[in-house]
């Protein structure tokens, strides 16, 4: 929540609130009411979109005008069939079911295939091995791509080979990380290569998994914890742990930024040591892409506002100095920009800025309360806005236009964005279950990655 003011800081916001009234009025757009969200056209994994409703209304206060435009997602495009056969296994039938699993799992989670059910095929694999194939068998249950793998496990080494294919041209496709030679606990590792590369060979780019999503989840009644997990929602570990609350992480190249608790008030940690040295209250930090400089938010004069910060806590620069709270910085890929949310013209909303400070400019002119940003390639941006109650998911890019993401499925909040803009993994509640979801970027394709109901929040996808 964005913080209220001191006496100080509210004599700077009387005196500046109406000048901000006029920066802030007139400049949403109409919108056709019946338009319906890109997520609404397709669910996957059993999930409905909605069936089209109001979109985001601009909030109270100084903020008027009348609704922005929120437009429709592309329209869907076809999932690949793919089959993904047994593994030709040798040794353990637990590493050869694994790296089945896995592969079938990545290319479902990625948003581009339809993974066929196994129980649909007529191959013989007798007659089949890694190399030849029997087209007419795959072709005839409308495979237009197979995977093949086989596994040989031979104490705590295990080889693998995998293959694809496209049955239309009844050709072999070459791509890397076809041979591995590894421990067992590598499996998982080395089969998602493969499949970033199956997705690049396809789509022209590879996949993410393999990669990793900071969060924060309480542990206890008073302790809050850091932790990350695998795209593919296998692999949590801590990444920091204390008997107080930490919150709001990030991870970038090596490096472990968050906000903690420990020492009585919110400070700034990074890989595990406090490196904020004053009084301030600091609300979170996003290390630069390069991992020179942070980004953060700190109390001043009774508010908040986005600081420039060197590596051992020293303050560089305030850069939206401005009497209303400005929190969330979050950088662009490149580092060029800054994105933050600030409600100084009313609710908090979506602005971004040059990463000297200048340019500062609204993005979002519509939604009551907008917050937890991230910043994608291409100038996307992802957030959370409140709408009638509910918290949904959209992007807007860096010329005010939104996209809705989420919609009529519970609450849905705390999105990050993935590296190459394809991909936004966030919190929802929508089956009953607090879990993290991984989506493709216009909403159509959605699928749960974790298992269990956790109170997770404020995910990061490692950069």
């Amino acid at each position: 929540m964005l913080a209220g003011k001191s006496r100080r800081g509210t004599r700077r916001a009387v005196t500046h609130v109406a000048f901000a009234m006029l920066l802030c009025a007139g400049t949403a757009r109409a919108q056709d009411p019946g338009q319906e969200p890109a997520g609404a056209a397709g669910q996957a994994a059993g999930q409905q979109g909605g069936t089209g409703g109001p979109s985001l209304e601009p909030g109270g206060g100084a903020d008027g005008g009348t609704p922005i435009t929120v437009s429709v997602g592309p329209s869907a495009q076809a999932l690949d069939p793919v089959a993904v056969p047994a593994a030709f296994c040798s040794g353990s039938a637990e590493v050869c079911q694994t790296v089945v699993e896995v592969i079938s799992r990545d290319l479902m989670l990625s948003g581009f295939f339809k993974v066929l059910d196994t129980n649909a095929f007529i191959a013989d694999m007798g007659r089949e091995s890694l190399t030849a194939t029997k087209w007419e068998d795959w072709f005839n249950v409308g495979a237009k791509y197979l995977v093949k793998s086989s596994v040989s496990a031979d104490g705590k080494r295990v080889t693998l080979s995998f293959r694809l294919y496209d049955v239309n041209q009844r050709k072999a496709i070459q791509v890397k990380f076809q041979e591995a030679s590894i421990g067992k606990a590598k499996v998982r590792g080395a089969t998602h290569r493969f499949v970033n590369e199956v997705i690049r060979a396809i789509t022209g780019m590879p996949g993410p998994f393999g990669g990793r999503i900071a969060f924060a989840a309480k542990t206890g009644k008073e302790t809050k914890n850091i932790f990350a997990i695998d795209v593919d929602g296998y692999g949590s570990h801590a990444l920091a742990r204390s008997g107080g609350v930490n919150m709001l992480p990030s991870l970038t190249g090596k490096h472990v930024v968050y906000t903690s608790f420990d020492a009585g008030k919110p400070d700034i940690f990074l890989d595990g040591v406090k490196i904020t040295k004053d009084d301030r209250a600091y609300r979170g930090a996003r290390l630069r892409p390069d991992g020179k400089i942070l980004a953060v938010s700190a109390d001043e004069d009774g508010q908040s506002d986005i600081f420039l910060m060197d590596l051992e806590g020293n303050l560089l620069a305030n850069l939206t100095n401005h009497w209303a709270d400005d929190v969330s910085a979050v950088w662009s890929p490149d580092g060029a920009q800054i994105v933050f949310v600030s409600n100084r013209c009313g609710g908090p909303q979506i602005y971004v800025m040059n990463a000297d400070g200048g340019g500062q400019r609204r993005l979002t002119m519509a939604g009551e309360y907008n917050s937890t940003p991230d910043f994608g390639p291409g100038g996307i941006i992802v957030f959370a806005g409140m709408d009638e109650a509910h918290s949904d998911i959209f992007t807007v890019d860096l010329a005010g236009n939104m996209t809705r993401v989420t919609q009529d499925q519970g609450n849905n909040k705390d999105p990050t964005i993935s590296h190459d803009g394809r991909h936004i993994a966030f919190v929802s509640n929508r089956d009953g279950a607090t879990r993290i979801w991984l989506s493709t970027i216009d909403g159509r394709y959605q699928f749960p990655v974790t298992e269990k109901s956790r109170p997770y929040s404020t995910l990061f996808w490692a950069r």
